[in-house]
């Protein structure tokens, strides 16, 4: 008997083969970053000597009915599902299906950003026999050893989290195949970063996210730590790492002492990370540059410091973009700047400034997406008390009665004033400005020149150019 099985939802589950070949246009871009967390909880179970399997269902083209048969053939003791929102219509289904054909000889749990941010969940669907909320390394080790002791599992567990962030064992990526954690637009050839994480939580309150909802205590993996997990992987991600903190460069004193890391061991690295316009200076800078940083991507969000601030609660100025910006082309690491349109009291001016900000401050790449409201999030609770969102949108979407999928199933933020189409328009102006730019075109050239490698790097931006052109956003892209 196995004693857990995980199970890593996907936005669509597919009945057989014949149903994922007729509705697999509705699915996302899931291949690009795998399930570190569950990695993490099952590397905490394998060291109390617990056995261990994981399904990424998107990642590996799995069925609902692969995922039966392989419970039937491995008879775990704990099924754990992990669900964020755009997923949780598959993870009830998971559930409801497990139970039907299994009843009560399997434990079935819940866990993942939609449970934290939704905590009387399982109370509305009563699939599930525990849910975990927060952290679960720790609480789940427990909860496994109370199902070998027959002592009985149900409701909702609080998640006792790791203070230390260097106490928990590297992710069990044993459990995972990386190879196939390749965007659409990547090449056959080319080898996926290895996902990393360097800390946890993020002191900002920006009104999209859901962070605030799950906890903002921030932890800290010491450098050591870090970097040795870069090299004990070094050799399956061939030295490409692409690290999901939420603000990479939130502490100085840290970020240095991580560089400083690598440069000291003579590690020959490549790696790209998230963070704040307002958090990187020339020292910071120059030390990610010296230690492999090859890209940063930074939250600018809208082009019009008003929405910005005011509405989005980023805390970013203009001059502050543009001059980390500018760090970024001194020290030759690329800038990439993250964009959203769709934002309560946006207006046609703020959405033109939203178009032009990528080459007003002369950035590398610009993406744009349009606001989701979702559940934990600010956005979500002002649609919903502005009744742009039904109360009850969480279990209409989560028993499948709005669509398959999440893709055109799940609202958008459209402010008043305007519509759905008025956003998309307002994607692909930002893509062709930004892009067909001959300054920008320019820029690209001389990038070429002084980073070695790039031209092949940008053969998958030339893959999927025609298509963001004309339809505003990549095939697997939300929204």
């Amino acid at each position: 008997m196995l004693d857990c099985l995980f199970i890593h939802s996907p936005m669509i589950l597919y009945r057989d083969r014949a149903d994922a070949a007729q509705f697999k246009i509705l699915g996302g871009d899931e291949k690009s970053l795998y399930p570190l967390g569950i990695l993490y909880m099952a590397a905490c179970l394998e060291k109390k000597g617990y056995t261990v399997k994981l399904i990424d269902v998107a990642a590996e083209n799995k069925t609902l009915q692969d995922i039966l048969q392989l419970i039937e053939t491995d008879k775990p003791r704990i099924v754990g599902i992990s669900s964020m929102t755009t997923s949780i219509p598959s993870a009830v289904s998971i559930a409801k299906h497990i139970k039907e054909r299994f009843g009560n000889d399997i434990l079935i749990g819940l866990g993942g950003v939609h449970l934290c941010c939704d905590h009387t969940f399982l109370e509305r669907m009563p699939y599930f026999d525990f849910g975990v909320i927060g952290e679960a390394e720790k609480t789940f080790v427990e909860i496994v050893e109370m199902s070998k002791k027959d002592i009985r599992v149900k409701g909702i567990f609080q998640a006792e989290a790791y203070e230390s962030l260097d106490d928990i064992p590297f992710p069990a990526r044993h459990l995972i195949h990386p190879e196939i954690y390749k965007r659409d637009e990547q090449m056959a050839f080319e080898v996926p970063a290895a996902s990393m994480l360097g800390s946890r939580g993020c002191p900002y309150k920006c009104s999209f996210c859901c962070i605030p909802a799950i906890g903002q205590k921030v932890r800290l993996r010491s450098p050591k730590n870090i970097v040795d997990e870069m090299e004990s992987i070094f050799d399956t991600c061939h030295g490409y790492y692409s690290f999901n903190d939420d603000c990479m460069t939130l502490s100085k004193k840290h970020t240095l002492g991580f560089c400083q890391e690598i440069i000291d061991r003579k590690l020959k690295v490549h790696w790209i990370a998230s963070t704040r316009a307002n958090t990187l200076d020339e020292e910071t800078a120059k030390a990610l540059s010296r230690a492999g940083c090859t890209d940063l991507y930074f939250g600018v969000e809208s082009g019009s410091e008003r929405i910005r601030n005011s509405v989005i609660k980023k805390k970013v100025t203009d001059e502050q973009i543009a001059k980390a910006v500018a760090l970024c082309r001194k020290h030759k690491i690329l800038s990439n700047l993250f964009l959203m349109v769709g934002f309560p009291g946006e207006t046609k001016e703020d959405m033109q400034k939203t178009v032009t900000i990528g080459s007003k401050v002369k950035a590398d790449v610009v993406g744009i997406h349009i606001t989701m409201p979702l559940p934990g999030t600010e956005i979500f609770q002002y649609a919903i008390k502005n009744n742009v969102l039904p109360a009850n949108i969480i279990d209409r979407f989560a028993s499948g009665e709005m669509g398959r999928g999440f893709r055109g199933v799940w609202p958008l933020f459209v402010p008043e004033g305007f519509n759905l189409s008025d956003l998309i328009e307002v994607k692909k102006k930002t893509y062709r400005s930004f892009y067909l730019n001959p300054f920008w075109i320019l820029r690209r050239l001389k990038t070429w020149l002084i980073i070695p490698g790039k031209f092949k790097d940008d053969l998958k931006l030339f893959k999927i150019a025609i298509y963001v052109f004309m339809k505003g956003g990549t095939k697997g892209q939300l929204s």
